[in-house]
């Protein structure tokens, strides 16, 4: 299936003067794509996924180093793009970078636990046509059988 890719999107969403910390940089963009990744949800694509990959250990540990990076990224975004933020201590800062900093993909929690969050599965499929680094077995999957 020919797909278009995801959008890139900041990690701090600034809005009057506030800023949000967004632990998601990838989002599938085309409709009928979304929709398509939707379908297979409403199949208990999520469930089925989770315990499969919970079930296969290096498929797990793939999961966690994929969360892993994306803290290592977040935090380079934040040291490049928001020094400010990055250097201080006040409490939004502290709030912002416990989000990025401290959450996986998606601002899921507990990711080296299992069983195996998934979240969505839009997700995971963003991240992996967002970023070559970020290929995962649940991209692949999704796009597999959405053909």
């Amino acid at each position: 299936m020919k797909t278009t890719k995801p959008v890139v999107q900041s990690n701090i969403i600034e809005k009057s003067k506030t800023l949000t910390p967004n632990p998601t940089r990838f989002w599938i963009l085309e409709k009928n794509l979304r929709k398509k990744i939707s379908q297979l949800e409403e199949k208990g694509t999520i469930i089925y996924l989770s315990k499969k990959f919970t079930k296969d250990k290096n498929l797990f540990i793939t999961f966690i180093n994929l969360h892993k990076l994306e803290i290592k990224i977040r935090k380079q975004i934040l040291k490049e793009k928001y020094p400010d933020i990055f250097n201080s201590s006040s409490q939004q800062a502290k709030i912002i970078k416990n989000v990025l900093l401290n959450t996986g993909i998606g601002g899921i929690r507990d990711f080296k636990t299992k069983p195996l969050k998934i979240k969505c599965l839009h997700l995971w499929t963003a991240y992996h046509l967002g970023d070559k680094r970020f290929e995962n077995p649940i991209g692949e999957y999704v796009l597999d059988k959405i053909g």
